[in-house]
């Protein structure tokens, strides 16, 4: 029982000590600790840590009040401050204000006040502390938050701190420009109005997993913008822990990777179109790198080349060599070197190189147009681009078109050789239809006449009826067999093509037919046309033309032809216009053909050749003829020759005068 009893007295011995010990500890603390009178506010107590930070002797403490020290407040709004404490609301007021030193300096402290009602009429206990060093630091912390605040939304990213629960609490400025929110919006878990919601379940699962397993959340989806429209992000979080590890918060930042995942999907699908076309193109592609390794054949180019095994388009150029052989089309065999490949990657340009090309290992051969260049995909690569096409039936086919054309020569060679004799032959009938029938037929109508004219009396008017049926019938035969000669030289003779002046021309081969148009008014109006034509060839169809029109209007009360010529464009129009009884156009395809005639030879004498060679002789010259007309109201010819140079249009009355004959 002794020890305990010991072991009691030590413990009331050392607390005995302790409490005589601890005003001294509290006097010497660099703590502020006051007493001041709740009535007058007068100092009572004041500590060496109150003396030593404020600046006063204890004595001048005495004569003070605590209010002469706390310039923030005056009696009331102190009295105010302290009535929870005198209302028996708080047992402890803490509150921070600002202590004015005696040098007139002050600083921040944090009060602990506390009222005792014993002694009356109380006391209040005061403990300050010097907070300077606290404020600096929440400076400190506030600068740089705003610094930081103001690097955030410097960046191009949207960013956001995000709780543990995935709600977030904070995002830069640029978020709420991008999404045209605001931050009432925003606040808690308003971030997945922004989200595709089609796609958010699939982030949220992707979030879920990130938090649970503390690790980087990585993710692209878009989200839509303040015009409404959905742009593509690249989101990254990272979590951040504090001094023992644990997950406090998450930084998380969305980067716009739109326009980047928009242009790649342009590549690929520009890369997919381009291998479409590269498979399906009929000419063959060959790629190779400048190391000369075949980098790639399209189909096309493994048809053309017979390869079965797709193991050989994965040799180098030197291995390829090994199995084909390149020659010229004559056959002389090309060096390596000169291979179109070798030629490209040397910097040459390749277009349309015809080559043959023989497989060494079998019977194979064909010819290939070879094409190629260059392609630089950076500054100090590139590839080479090699297109061919199997020409092999072409060339085959041109041979067989030479051998054809070769033969076709020597037929038409042939042809004209029998051409030629016919066409003798041809004059030479014509020869003997100019000399040797028309003899007879002038027998036939010189004997008819002698009858009508010796034997008149003795015939009777039947007799004489046939003699000069005869005579009329020899007549129309000599016609016809002038016409034909007429219209087989026109077809024999050589062209002359000279300059015409059209004007005069008109006028001299009127002059010419003055003694057949003696009844006819002629009305002409030609310009001073310099035209290109064979002059024999254009008298025989304009004096045909004239002699129909005359020939077909001379039943008109007053029979009239008009003949006028004008420029258009390149060219000179002339048309020959009469008054008479005109044609049916139904039948305008047959009018130029020869011995076709509309009317009958009793009523309007003819052979049918005369328009036939109107026709015949426009086609040699290179020009054309037309008619148009009406039944009853005459018909009008024209003839179109080409102008031999442009010359300024004069109107022929200007020089002649309208003609009339």
């Amino acid at each position: 029982m002794g020890i305990p009893e010991m072991t009691t007295n030590a413990t009331e011995l050392m607390v005995d000590k302790l409490d005589k010990q601890f005003p001294a500890v509290l006097e010497q603390s660099l703590t502020e600790i006051y007493i001041f009178d709740a009535q007058t506010l007068r100092f009572k107590h004041v500590s060496m840590g109150a003396q030593r930070n404020l600046g006063y002797h204890r004595e001048a403490f005495f004569m003070m009040k605590a209010l002469d020290i706390m310039p923030e407040f005056d009696e009331v709004s102190f009295r105010a401050c302290a009535k929870p404490l005198i209302n028996d609301e708080q047992e402890v007021l803490t509150f921070e204000t600002m202590h004015l030193r005696a040098d007139g300096t002050v600083y921040p402290v944090e009060i602990h006040l506390q009222l005792f009602v014993q002694p009356d009429p109380g006391e209040f206990l005061t403990i300050v502390l010097d907070i300077t060093a606290r404020r600096r630091s929440e400076v400190a912390l506030q600068q740089s938050e705003a610094r930081f605040r103001a690097m955030i939304n410097t960046i191009p990213q949207l960013t956001w701190v995000a709780e543990t629960n995935g709600s977030r609490s904070w995002y830069n400025q640029r978020w709420f420009d991008y999404t045209g929110t605001t931050p009432e919006d925003m606040l808690g878990w308003g971030w997945q109005k922004v989200h595709d919601p089609e796609l958010l379940p699939k982030v949220l699962r992707k979030w879920a997993d990130a938090t649970a397993a503390g690790q980087a959340f990585d993710m692209e989806f878009p989200l839509r913008g303040a015009d409404g429209n959905f742009r593509i992000f690249l989101t990254r979080a990272e979590p951040l822990r504090d001094a023992e590890g644990h997950i406090v918060q998450w930084f998380g930042s969305n980067t716009d990777v739109n326009e980047q995942r928009l242009e790649e999907k342009a590549r690929r699908e520009t890369e997919k179109r381009l291998q479409v076309v590269m498979e399906n193109m009929s000419e063959g592609l060959i790629v190779s790198d400048s190391a000369r390794q075949l980098l790639y054949w399209n189909p096309a180019a493994l048809k053309m080349h017979d390869i079965r095994n797709p193991e050989e388009v994965r040799l180098g150029l030197h291995d390829f060599m090994q199995i084909y052989e390149l020659a010229t089309i004559e056959g002389f065999v090309l060096p390596f070197d000169e291979w179109p490949f070798n030629r490209i990657l040397r910097g040459e340009h390749l277009h349309d190189v015809e080559l043959r090309i023989r497989r060494m290992d079998r019977d194979w051969e064909r010819i290939f147009n070879y094409s190629g260049a260059v392609s630089q995909y950076d500054e100090s690569n590139g590839l080479a681009f090699l297109t061919i096409r199997d020409i092999t039936d072409r060339k085959q086919a041109d041979e067989a078109l030479r051998d054809a054309k070769m033969n076709l020569e020597s037929k038409v060679d042939q042809r004209t050789a029998q051409l030629l004799a016919k066409s003798k032959e041809l004059e030479n009938f014509c020869y003997s239809v100019s000399h040797d029938l028309r003899a007879p037929l002038r027998g036939i109508d010189g004997y008819s006449r002698l009858l009508l004219e010796c034997y008149h009396e003795q015939l009777d008017e039947e007799g004489r009826s046939f003699l000069r049926n005869v005579r009329t019938a020899t007549k129309n035969m000599t016609q016809l067999i002038e016409d034909l000669l007429a219209y087989s030289k026109l077809e024999r003779r050589k062209l002359s093509a000279t300059i015409v002046e059209l004007s005069s021309f008109v006028f001299d081969l009127l002059d010419q037919c003055r003694d057949t148009t003696e009844n006819v008014r002629f009305s002409v109006n030609v310009d001073e046309c310099h035209i290109t034509a064979d002059s024999d060839g254009l008298a025989i169809a304009l004096r045909n033309l004239i002699d129909n029109a005359v020939k077909f209007s001379r039943y008109a009360p007053v029979p009239a032809v008009e003949i006028l010529a004008r420029e258009m464009g390149e060219h000179c129009v002339i048309s020959v216009r009469d008054n008479g009884i005109g044609f049916d156009m139904r039948f305008y395809d047959k009018i130029f053909k020869i011995f076709q005639r509309l009317h009958r030879a009793e009523e309007y004498p003819g052979t049918g050749i005369g328009l036939a060679m109107v026709h015949k002789a426009m086609e040699r010259m290179g020009g054309q003829v037309w008619a148009e007309s009406k039944v009853g109201d005459g018909a009008v010819f024209f003839l179109q020759l080409p102008l031999a140079k442009p010359i300024l249009s004069v109107n022929s009355t200007s020089i002649h005068g309208s003609a009339r004959i």
